[in-house]
């Protein structure tokens, strides 16, 4: 009878194995959890874009009104270094400030006119911003404000209003400095401010400074 040699054949034993899973387990839970933080971090850098985009958006809409403030086509006309005798310089409606809440007019349709749909505003409301759209309406009246930005979106905390008075050769020059402050809903660590001077395209009487520079 022949003698057959056994072979003895090597391998992991169960102790290797588990240890062998162990790792590959520790090595997994590390990548996820990279993972997911860099998810989380693009997630909030695309809303943190979203809002600042949104903040700016806001702000330049409302420094292009604002500039336009006591325009009228018959400015030629109706003002002189000693007098402005047009509809757009009569009363705090054509121009005014009051904490966080800024009103003017300007002549839309360019008849010399204040028309009802021609006074503006600014305003901050349970964390959003309100634009008037009314002369005739009740300051506080619904009706003469309308959101155009969403809480839901974007906490506007803090809007602020600086107004600087020149005078130029008998004119009037103003400059508004525009303050926004926003935070993410519900998240008061995460928060932007913006800043704009605005310069008022249509001076007025230096004999008007009493009234709308004081």
């Amino acid at each position: 009878m022949k003698n057959v040699l056994r072979q003895h054949e090597t391998g992991e034993t169960l102790m290797g194995l588990l240890v062998g899973m162990a790792v590959g387990l520790v090595v997994l839970a590390a990548g996820s959890a990279m993972l997911a933080n860099h998810l989380r971090g693009h997630r909030t850098a695309l809303q943190d874009t979203h809002l600042h985009t949104d903040l700016r958006s806001a702000m330049d809409w409302m420094a292009r009104e604002l500039r336009k403030a006591q325009y009228t086509a018959s400015a030629w006309k109706t003002r002189s270094p000693t007098a402005c005798d047009d509809p757009f310089c009569q009363d705090w409606q054509d121009f005014s400030i009051d904490g966080d809440w800024i009103d003017f007019s300007y002549d839309r349709n360019h008849n010399g006119q204040r028309d009802d749909d021609e006074c503006m505003g600014f305003r901050l409301v349970d964390k959003a911003l309100y634009a008037r759209r009314e002369c005739s309406s009740a300051v506080n009246s619904t009706g003469s404000w309308q959101a155009i930005t969403d809480s839901a979106n974007l906490n506007i905390t803090a809007l602020s209003w600086q107004l600087r008075c020149e005078l130029r050769n008998g004119w009037l020059h103003r400059s508004v400095q525009m303050g926004l402050t926003a935070q993410w809903p519900g998240d008061a660590s995460r928060q932007f401010s913006l800043s704009q001077t605005v310069h008022l395209r249509n001076d007025l009487p230096a004999s008007q400074q009493a009234l709308f520079c004081p």
